[in-house]
């Protein structure tokens, strides 16, 4: 049809629901009260707010009489008959229309989880691969391309709605789900009901293939009980939180069992009979915080991923190293297990996700074999282990995705405990983390996205000097200093400076560095047109510097031209600093563009934000507070006789004790500070 533009047609409110039903049913009509409540509860409950469901129930109902109570009632048992359904017909043709019979199984799979659930795509990429619903690739890269192609797919045909990063079905749509799971394939499907107690020993039936009861309250599976399902393939247990105890005999007839999922549950100990599922494809054991150990692994010979994140293990389970299947091995937060044993991670060859806890240290020797290995999440103590399995993956390795931590362990605060992600990790991330001096000079991935710097007191005057490879770093976006309590510049220009600094740059952020100067070291040059910077820090949105003592001048007045995509300026608690942007002919106009927000706190020595003037046409808020010695805000001038408030300024915020600065301003306009007036607000 060449439509110009797509979007989605969400679901009816309740309101429009029941306006489009009286639509369709004729306007003209007095519903009585009695017969009006049985409409709008047939209305809300049998169409979930689908027009096209409003439409046909509302065509049906026509024809009955008004004053007959009796019929209405009838036709309200009627309506939840599926066989009478026409919205389910419709349903089951767009679903038999897919024609895939993998691209059916995926979308039968969602119907697993809990109603109105929003989940992960991460998440269910990963169990597609696991339950062989993804065709082996060569990596698992392509695997997560390939889901993602599915799930698309998925969304285009409305069968499942897109959220952020997430999925979700239809309440219609998995009703005719579990409808269909309740034939071929079988499924039993029993999640987030509430439920207090297992499933009995009869409902555990010979053809079942996938039982999820997920997400319930369900204490203990009964002594003695065995299901006796030779045909399953999936148990869903998790976030069953005070489930405790699963008898040994429960899982001796599934011998087909591919993925268990026993994560966020209590068990204290996983039944001897696990160690015989000889098909198991995946073992999620994540958040099992009271379980201390697990039996043998040695016959799980298919096992693809094993997931031990939070549980309370203080050994590595027998023959871990013999899973020469594994593809994923998660140890996140473990944090009664001491260390690895040496010589286990080698064994573990096609290893492609491999997650520890950033307590136990790694030695660079036994991941650099690792060829396979995409994800990565550790610690290295030292420079040396961390730069030798850096230099193996470039070499050789197919490393995509990292969170690393070098140097001391700095405990499970904001910086290393990433929001974790059991589907994958998304990260491109290095923190150095109370580094000492060191010959080796460390060595970053090529392709670095996120550095932290933190307690690395050794790293003194110049912080490229430690990092050489700063200067080829060209897709850094997120940068971060902080308690390095000698350095005093981040970057040496030097004369015929060829790279181009930090062009991919988009937050800079610069904490407690008692003896910071500047950005850059200008000891060899000078910042000027001359020096080739063109393009250094041109993507920059953020800079936030804050208790640096020592700093006097912020930004060259040079490199302001690259500033173009800047949205905000946080600087707080210097107590030197003098000049934001530094300005020595005190003429011309600066223009940022983009930038919104501009806060000044705490800056008793601070003259000038610019000498000249500044043109910010997008700014919305300025807060400035304890900047006694500022005299103007060069943000706000006259053009050709005639001030121009940018138009998009919500608020000036300065606080309420400062009355008396703010009248002493100066202005270039007469009007000016009138004009500013409504926008002032005193905090």
């Amino acid at each position: 049809m060449e439509c110009q533009r797509e979007f989605r047609v969400k679901t009816l409110e309740a309101e429009e629901s029941w306006s489009l039903f009286i639509e369709k049913l004729g306007n003209e009509m007095i519903i009585p009260r009695e017969v009006e409540g049985i409409a709008k509860f047939m209305v809300n409950n049998c169409t979930k707010g689908l027009p096209f469901g409003i439409v046909t129930l509302a065509t049906k109902l026509r024809e009955l009489e008004l004053s007959n109570v009796d019929e209405w009632r009838k036709a309200f048992k009627e309506s939840f008959k599926e066989e009478n359904n026409d919205v389910m017909k419709m349903l089951l043709y767009s679903f038999n229309s897919l024609k895939d019979e993998k691209l059916q199984q995926c979308f039968l799979y969602c119907c697993l989880y809990p109603e109105d659930e929003k989940i992960s795509k991460d998440h269910l990429i990963s169990r597609f691969v696991l339950e062989g619903l993804i065709d082996e690739q060569e990596s698992r890269e392509a695997e997560f391309e390939e889901g993602y192609e599915i799930l698309n797919r998925l969304e285009g045909v409305c069968l499942l709605e897109s959220g952020v990063n997430s999925v979700k079905m239809h309440s219609l749509i998995r009703d005719m789900a579990l409808k269909i799971t309740n034939e071929n394939p079988m499924f039993m499907v029993k999640a987030g009901v509430q439920l207090n107690d297992a499933p009995k020993q009869d409902e555990w039936i010979e053809n079942l293939d996938k039982v999820s009861l997920m997400r319930n309250k369900i204490a203990e599976i009964p002594e003695g009980t065995s299901a006796k399902c030779p045909r399953l393939t999936t148990l869903m247990l998790q976030q069953n939180y005070h489930l405790w105890k699963i008898p040994d005999s429960f899982f001796e007839h599934m011998r087909a069992l591919r993925v268990l999922d026993l994560s966020h549950t209590c068990i204290e100990k996983l039944p001897d009979s696990v160690s015989e599922l000889e098909n198991l494809t995946a073992l999620l054991l994540a958040f099992c915080w009271n379980l201390r150990s697990i039996p043998t692994l040695a016959k799980l010979e298919s096992l693809q991923e094993l997931d031990l994140t939070g549980t309370g293990i203080q050994t590595l389970p027998e023959s871990l190293e013999a899973l020469l299947s594994l593809k994923c091995l998660s140890m996140y937060a473990m944090r009664w297990l001491e260390r690895i044993p040496i010589g286990i991670l080698p064994q573990l060859s096609i290893l492609q996700r491999l997650v520890l806890s950033h307590h136990i240290d790694v030695q660079g020797e036994e991941l650099e074999v690792l060829n396979e290995l995409e994800e990565f999440q550790g610690r290295f103590s030292t420079i040396h282990d961390f730069n030798r399995f850096i230099r193996a993956q470039e070499n050789e390795g197919c490393l995509v995705f990292y969170r690393i931590l070098v140097g001391d362990y700095d405990g499970l605060g904001q910086m290393t405990q990433i929001e974790f992600n059991h589907g994958r990790i998304s990260d491109k991330l290095v923190k150095c983390y109370g580094l000492g001096k060191e010959d080796e000079v460390l060595l970053l991935p090529q392709d670095i996205q996120h550095l932290k710097i933190e307690s690395c007191n050794n790293f003194s005057t110049c912080l490229s000097e430690f990092l050489s490879c700063l200067y080829d770093s060209k897709d850094l976006k997120y940068f971060k200093v902080r308690w390095c309590n000698k350095l005093e510049y981040l970057m040496k220009v030097k004369q015929g400076q060829e790279s181009i600094l930090f062009p991919s740059l988009e937050h800079l952020d610069l904490f407690e560095l008692p003896s910071f100067v500047g950005i850059f070291d200008e000891s060899e040059t000078s910042l000027s047109p001359s020096i080739p910077l063109v393009g250094t820090f041109s993507l920059l949105r953020m800079i936030r510097i804050e208790r640096c003592h020592n700093i006097k001048k912020l930004l060259p007045i040079d490199l302001c031209s690259n500033l173009r995509h800047l949205e905000r300026i946080y600087v707080l608690s210097c107590s030197q600093i003098e000049e934001i942007i530094e300005d020595q002919e005190n003429d011309g106009i600066v223009v940022f563009p983009k930038m919104t927000r501009i806060t000044l706190w705490s800056l008793p020595q601070l003259k000038s934000i610019c000498n000249g003037k500044m043109k910010c046409n997008s700014i919305k808020k300025v807060s400035i507070k304890e900047c006694i010695k500022l005299r103007n805000l060069p943000l706000f001038f006259s053009h050709e006789e005639e001030l121009k408030i940018p138009s998009t300024l919500k608020e000036i915020a300065i606080n309420s004790s400062e009355k008396d600065w703010w009248e002493s301003l100066e202005w270039d306009h007469s009007t000016t500070k009138i004009e500013l007036q409504p926008f002032l607000n005193y905090i």
